[in-house]
């Protein structure tokens, strides 16, 4: 592999670990201050897919519309769930995960039902491509990884700098001492699922721009985006974010080598071994229980 082939597959690969570290950063939010593992946070990004497809099919200035309404639609259906099924199932998290195994079928049919199985993709924002060296670089995959900096230089902002952000932090340390300290939890949680929502729902729709989609690919994309945050650190968002970044560059690497076949295969083996060296994760992650 020449330096254009081995730049050209870093930068492919940053724009889908851009997907992976949104779903996982959604996912290992919840499960901080929550415990729960939501495994139908695939189909809440795809709900957000849709959306934007439906909104922007043909792509261009009006994406931008598509996105937006891709966020809302996922926030506003994951604040649904969070205050009318998934608060219900805090005490146990074990009922939370059954919930959530539903949940994949009804909404995997439901989208089903709306748009039918065939693979559907929304045009991009930008269309163009352009060389900057020897690598060609694709407007519209540049475009998903700013996007993806952008919301994370946000989410920092948001988790260290407001108040909301370190109740956050604190419900997902000791949510007794946080309550106890006058701090209304449950709404605390409630944020968190519309917050993980409202990624699930960009990751959604930056995935339609740049690849085709079917109601059965968020059940796939999720299955890497538990797999990063278990290796990231349960409920650590720094360290999904660094666990989604060597998985989209290993699977970069594999498929710039020639072997696109097994790229699932090595991704999967190098997340095994990192948990086997480092059962905490990359970074510590948490045990925290509501």
């Amino acid at each position: 592999m020449d330096l254009s082939t081995f730049l050209q597959q870093c930068f492919n690969g940053l724009s889908v670990a851009s997907i992976y570290m949104l779903v996982a950063v959604g996912v290992t939010l919840v499960f901080g201050v929550t415990g729960l593992v939501n495994f139908a946070h695939g189909e809440l990004m795809m709900v957000g897919a849709y959306v934007a497809f439906f909104v922007a099919p043909e792509g261009g200035a009006s994406s931008v519309a598509g996105i937006a309404a891709g966020m809302v639609a996922v926030g506003v259906l994951a604040w649904v769930l969070e205050r009318g099924i998934f608060r219900h199932t805090f005490s146990r998290p074990v009922n939370g995960f059954l919930v959530s195994l539903g949940l994949i079928l009804v909404l995997q049919n439901a989208l089903i039902e709306v748009w039918s199985i065939n693979p559907q993709q929304m045009q991009g924002t930008f269309q163009g491509i352009f060389k900057l060296g020897g690598v060609r670089i694709s407007e519209q995959r540049l475009f998903v990884i700013l996007v993806t900096a952008a919301l994370f230089v946000a989410l920092y902002v948001l988790m260290t700098r407001t108040r909301w952000g370190l109740a956050m932090r604190a419900a997902a340390v000791d949510p007794e001492v946080t309550a106890s300290m006058g701090i209304p939890v449950p709404r605390v949680v409630t944020a968190v699922f519309v917050l993980g929502g409202l990624l699930a729902g960009v990751a959604g729709t930056l995935l339609a721009s740049i690849s085709p989609i079917t109601p059965l690919l968020g059940s796939q994309v999720v299955v890497k985006g538990f797999a990063i945050a278990l290796v990231g650190g349960l409920g650590n968002a720094a360290g999904a974010m660094v666990a989604a970044v060597i998985l989209g560059l290993a699977e970069a690497m594999v498929a710039g080598a020639g072997f696109a076949e097994l790229k699932d295969m090595v991704s999967f083996a190098l997340m095994i071994l990192i948990v086997i060296v480092r059962p905490q994760g990359i970074f510590r992650g948490t045990e925290a229980r509501l």
